[in-house]
């Protein structure tokens, strides 16, 4: 795998009006057999760049007609393998980010309709270089630079090939979500489950077979839960959603509320029984419909404040707890501010002596990547480290940069309060940057 993320072998470069007409003038001095002999470049090459079908050539064949290396503004391709095993490595370090939306963000000026998947899989042996610049740059902004990544992508391969489980133990699950959900196996296994079944194929990746066990716990909650919703989900989770529909009941709970609370016949939003509904012969409601009904439920408890918060449907009691959570959040941020410096400096304080945090079994982390190591934004963590200079100066080593040690940012997450020390200062970089 690394070699080729080492090699540049495989760079194109674009045979712009300039470079061509050097290439012609190269290779146009004899016969083609003749020229092709003399600079070692296949008849065939040669035969097409002289009749204009050829719009680009290898750093080696450019290297064979003029003798040196190709300007680099010139290079419009590279190996796509460095630009794969960056996109893996970023798939594996943020798991709701999709190859669909990395294409879709290297081509935004395009206004991309289909994604081309063939530049993530070898199938394209080059890519074109901004693509892969602006890849790297996603790292960077991080506060990786290129052996970093090279570093990461390495402990990633020693992760090694996926683990493979027999098709026998994960056929239970299989024959339980087919059961319960009535879900087909293919879709879990991303093959046509015959071939398993035929004994075609015996066994499945380790990843599907734990997906498949972490889809059954799902399975068996939601119906614990009792919430006919929280089934119906997950299989829309799998299947996909309907354009323009949303489930039944996820607005069945507030078509209840409208009932009980203010006397709604549900017919007037559904423009039929409910009784279709409640007997499982239609599933879905027009999107139009659920915002009449979410609207009307809005209405009804601003209009009946005195409705206790017990009563109110689930995802309006979500709402009304969360804006009473984040008014004793921001309350709490503020005690911090203003009254508990101590305690912030008593979470920041080492728990141990300088010379056992720098020993080798931990190591360092320098000062650019401790602020990403503990999940706040540069912003907040200068503010941070500014307040606090004195403890960070002193737990610090300094070797052409400022390197703090491992163990000391791994306790100090660890502690009861960090989180809140951590939302003061994102809440300070915020004010700054507006």
């Amino acid at each position: 795998m690394y070699p080729k993320i080492k090699s540049s072998g495989q760079q194109r470069v674009e045979l712009n009006e300039e470079i061509l007409k050097k290439v012609l003038k190269r290779i146009s001095s004899g016969r083609i057999s003749e020229v092709a002999d003399d600079i070692g470049l296949p008849y065939d090459l040669v035969y097409n760049l002289l009749h204009g079908r050829i719009n680009s050539l290898s750093a080696k064949n450019y290297k064979l007609i003029f003798g040196e290396a190709p300007p680099k503004q010139a290079v419009k391709r590279v190996d796509s393998a460095y630009f794969r095993e960056m996109v893996r490595l970023w798939l594996f370090l943020n798991g709701d980010v999709s190859e669909a939306d990395l294409y879709r963000e290297f081509y935004r000026d395009k206004n991309v309709k289909k994604v081309d998947y063939r530049i993530f899989s070898e199938v394209t042996q080059t890519v074109e270089k901004k693509i892969e610049q602006a890849m790297e740059q996603k790292f960077i902004y991080q506060g990786f630079d290129r052996s970093d990544i090279i570093e990461l992508i390495r402990e990633l391969s020693l992760i090694g090939k996926q683990e493979r489980v027999f098709y026998n133990d994960i056929k239970p699950i299989l024959r339980f979500v087919a059961e319960t959900l009535k879900i087909n196996p293919t879709r879990i296994l991303n093959q046509w489950f015959v071939r398993y079944e035929e004994g075609e194929l015996k066994t499945v990746s380790k990843k599907v077979y734990d997906d498949a066990l972490e889809l059954e716990k799902r399975i068996e909650s939601a119906l614990r839960s009792g919430s006919r919703y929280e089934v119906e989900k997950i299989r829309e989770e799998i299947y996909g959603k309907k354009t323009g529909y949303i489930l039944f009941s996820e607005i069945e709970e507030e078509l209840e509320f409208l009932r009980k609370f203010g006397g709604k016949n549900p017919r007037q939003y559904l423009g039929r029984s409910i009784s279709h509904y409640k007997k499982s012969r239609l599933k879905r409601i027009a999107s139009w419909r659920a915002l009449k009904i979410k609207n009307a439920c809005c209405k009804l408890i601003d209009d009946q404040p005195e409705i206790t918060l017990k009563s109110l449907p689930n995802s309006h009691r979500r709402t009304k707890l969360k804006k009473l959570l984040t008014v004793l959040k921001s309350y709490s941020i503020s005690k911090v501010i203003k009254d508990i410096n101590d305690i912030e400096r008593f979470i920041l304080m080492p728990a141990y002596y300088h010379e056992k945090y720098n020993t080798n079994e931990h190591g360092l982390i320098s000062l650019n990547k401790a602020g990403y190591f503990l999940g706040m934004s540069k912003t907040a963590f200068d503010f941070l480290v500014s307040e606090h200079l004195d403890i960070f100066k002193r737990i610090g080593t300094y070797n052409k940069e400022w390197y703090l040690p491992y163990l000391y940012l791994k306790k100090i997450k660890e502690k009861n309060g960090f989180d809140i020390v951590k939302a003061k200062y994102e809440m300070l970089a915020k004010k700054y940057k507006t």
